[in-house]
């Protein structure tokens, strides 16, 4: 089997070339919450995701390797060996893993200001498992489509909205929307997030050239930049009123 694996900053996507399966992985936001200060108040440090790489043990699998900014390098120590992601170019490399289980690892070459928190996660699982797996995501996918066609509540949108905003956006941004400016501008009283709607989505799909601004409309679903625009404009004491629904983001794109 082919998986694709593409470097962002600072998350990876896989690509299940021969299953139609793609999506992002985070950094899981439970992996950083430290208690007074102390990480090893949490198990696997900055090592867990939201999304892990999953495969079948005992198949011969090939990784096609590439990155969409910076050069990354994707690095698992029990698969023996580090390769490097670079814009432009793909190299590629293989395992087959026998024994299931949980195998970590990290970004191996300094990709910027979150470098340190792009954690890589395989979870290596039987056949049936990883078959299972398979059809549970080609039917999330399937509805995930379907739901952008419906209207969304508001407080859907919100509750997803913070899951997204809580893997996407907090890193800059702050889990209290204040950010870091001028670097990282703030969202709570942000005249993007309080001010005309169409300007707050150009900024979500197209990012913005040359600063850290990404532009998440190739990463995110109508339905998740529908979410976390609606949470960015409702949340932070911005409290604007204003619901975005996924048809909106599917026109504008």
């Amino acid at each position: 089997m082919s998986i694709q694996i593409t470097g962002h900053q600072w998350k990876w996507k896989y690509d299940y070339l021969d299953e139609g399966i793609g999506f992002f992985s985070n950094l899981a936001p439970s992996s950083r919450e430290v208690i007074e200060g102390d990480p090893r108040s949490v198990e696997n440090y900055l090592l867990e995701v939201d999304e892990p790489l999953v495969v079948p043990v005992d198949t011969r699998i090939r990784f096609l390797i590439t990155a969409n900014d910076v050069i990354h390098a994707w690095w698992v120590p029990d698969l023996g060996w580090k390769q490097d992601a670079i814009p432009g170019f793909v190299n590629d490399a293989w395992t087959e893993i026998s024994e299931p289980g949980i195998y970590r690892g990290q970004c191996a070459e300094l990709c910027g200001k979150d470098h340190g928190f792009m954690p890589i996660e395989v979870h290596a699982v039987s056949q049936a498992d990883y078959r299972a797996w398979v059809t549970e995501r080609q039917e999330a996918a399937a509805a995930l489509l379907a739901s952008a066609d419906r209207e969304w509540s508001q407080n859907e949108l919100m509750e997803r909205g913070k899951k997204i905003y809580d893997t996407t956006c907090i890193a800059c941004h702050q889990a209290n929307g204040q950010g870091m400016p001028p670097v990282f501008p703030a969202i709570a009283g942000s005249p993007v997030a309080t001010g005309p709607i169409d300007q707050h989505m150009e900024l979500v799909l197209n990012g913005v050239p040359g600063s850290a601004m990404q532009a998440f409309g190739p990463q995110l679903s109508d339905v998740d930049v529908a979410a976390v625009m609606t949470y960015q404009r409702n949340a932070f004491g911005n409290d604007t009123g204003d619901l975005i629904q996924p048809s909106d983001v599917k026109d504008a794109r």
